[in-house]
């Protein structure tokens, strides 16, 4: 009976998430993303829900640059700001934090926010190690496999996964989360 009021509460967030932006959209646009918003972050939060098993506890988001690429570091900055002091969504309070591409290895963390030049191999082998998700708003760096989920709330709410890089990284998502986003 306990296995069946958990799975309930994952259909529940699977809900919650589609009701932040009413559907997920067939595409958004390929061009400049702005950096995350407080809607992406609280789709973040559903989404670690999904993980299985969930994480316990403080999550520390790593919000990724790559100090190589121009607004990288900007981007990253302005997306932790986005973050409100003591954020927490579904009972997981999530604190984020700044770091270079070339410092990822060294730090701890449990989920990523990778912002535009980020997706390298480095971060793919950082992840693996931590055994970590990725998110971004920047499809091309799932399409290629150094983030997992493509997650925008503009215009519409547009999640991608890519199952091949989640396997790689050995992060496991609900059945649920699975059939509500697009698998690339």
């Amino acid at each position: 009976m306990r296995r069946l009021f958990r799975f309930t509460g994952r259909v529940k967030r699977c809900l919650a998430i589609g009701c932040v932006g009413c559907a997920v959209a067939a595409a958004a646009p390929e061009g400049d993303q702005p950096a995350f918003n407080d809607k992406d972050l609280a789709i973040l939060g559903q989404t670690l829900h999904f993980i299985d098993p969930p994480p316990e506890g403080e999550v520390r988001i790593a919000v990724v640059f790559n100090p190589l690429v121009a607004g990288s570091q900007d981007e990253a900055a302005q997306i932790v700001r986005e973050f409100p002091t003591d954020f927490t969504v579904s009972g997981i309070p999530m604190h984020p934090f700044s770091i270079s591409l070339d410092q990822i290895g060294q730090a701890t963390f449990g989920a990523v926010i990778s912002a535009a030049g980020a997706g390298t191999g480095a971060l793919r082998q950082a992840l693996s190690r931590q055994h970590a998700i990725c998110v971004t708003n920047h499809p091309e760096q799932v399409s290629a496999g150094y983030c997992q989920i493509y997650i925008t709330s503009q215009p519409s709410v547009d999640i991608r996964l890519n199952q091949s890089a989640s396997d790689a990284a050995n992060v496991h998502f609900a059945t649920a989360f699975r059939l509500m986003v697009r698998a690339l």
